[in-house]
């Protein structure tokens, strides 16, 4: 595995080793020791899916305190714009965003810490993302802020959304805890 470092204090792209014969492939996500010789937490206690048509756009999502995470994500069938934004009102990186397409081909996975609010936009029907959390999912922890709102150009102006996520504060009226 490959940990790479992105512009954004605490979040990485994870490339892993693929492995193929004449059965098909083999790719390993999660590592202990090496996510412990990275120093990263990765006791995870709750892992989820998402299947989504093109141009479905989830998030901006994260967890507020104390529920708040770490969180690895991965794509196991298709392809999507991964998205970050720093909303962690000390931090350095502060407002910046990061984009990463993540896909079967490419096998990259992202690891978010927490503080960052993560979404995706899916380039490609039936888009299968997987993800893995270091806390259980809080309804009463549960934040956004608006997918347009912090200067990320998604190439999309209409994407398929919930109500919920239309519904975000902007990131200028959105206050860190």
């Amino acid at each position: 595995m490959e940990l790479i470092k992105t512009s954004i204090e605490s979040a990485y792209i994870i490339q892993p080793p693929f492995f193929s014969d004449q059965r098909g492939g083999f790719v390993k996500t999660i590592h202990a020791d090496t996510f412990k010789q990275w120093g990263l937490d990765f006791q995870f206690t709750e892992s989820f899916y998402s299947i989504s048509k093109k141009n479905v756009l989830r998030g901006m999502h994260f967890q507020y305190p104390p529920f708040d995470h770490d969180k690895l994500v991965y794509v196991v069938k298709g392809k999507i714009l991964d998205v970050i934004v720093d909303i962690r009102k000390g931090s350095s990186t502060y407002g910046t965003h990061i984009s990463i397409e993540l896909s079967e081909e490419n096998r990259r996975s992202v690891f978010l810490g927490k503080g960052l609010a993560h979404g995706f936009l899916s380039l490609e029907d039936d888009s299968i993302v997987e993800y893995h959390t270091t806390t259980v999912q809080n309804k009463e922890c549960e934040g956004g802020i608006l997918w347009n709102s912090f200067g990320m150009d998604w190439g999309i102006n209409n994407p398929v959304m919930s109500e919920r996520d239309k519904a975000f504060l902007t990131f200028s009226e959105f206050t860190s805890k």
